[in-house]
């Protein structure tokens, strides 16, 4: 097994090249392998190395432990909440929040709203769906 490295990405953060005997390469992160000499061990699937500081180019053994996922999701999400979206909904003029992420998509497509709710999405969809139909024929653009 030979190791190149460590190298430095474009975002600051450093990794490993792996080279096994039977020629298959595998990057590693540099603190996870830093973890892993530390411990002298492998770390499992499981197992996040997280660094104290949120310095991530802050690779001394001292700034890195050991998160489990989930603990490592709960320590970004405090870090950086998520961003909210104030709106008043189209289709029953009641004010909504909704997380940001969730109505960008709809706004770059151009598409309607953001509604308040699934049950005002489908009536402006049922709405607008019918509004071209005659009320005799029943078929939607025949008079």
């Amino acid at each position: 097994m030979k190791m190149y490295g460590p190298y430095t990405r474009k975002d600051g953060r450093k990794h490993l090249c792996i080279v096994r005997a039977d020629g298959s390469r595998q990057t590693l992160s540099y603190p996870r392998y830093l973890m892993q000499l530390h411990l002298g061990r492998a770390l499992l699937p499981h197992e996040h190395v997280d660094h104290v500081n949120n310095d991530k180019l802050d690779n001394t053994i001292s700034n890195l432990q050991l998160l489990s996922l989930r603990e490592n999701n709960h320590k970004h999400s405090a870090l950086h909440p998520e961003k909210m979206h104030e709106f008043i909904c189209p289709c029953c003029n009641a004010p909504a929040i909704k997380r940001l992420r969730d109505v960008t998509g709809n706004k770059k497509k151009n598409k309607s709203g953001p509604y308040c709710s699934r049950s005002c999405a489908g009536k402006h969809t049922h709405l607008n769906h019918w509004a071209g139909s005659s009320p005799v024929s029943g078929t939607k653009g025949q008079t």
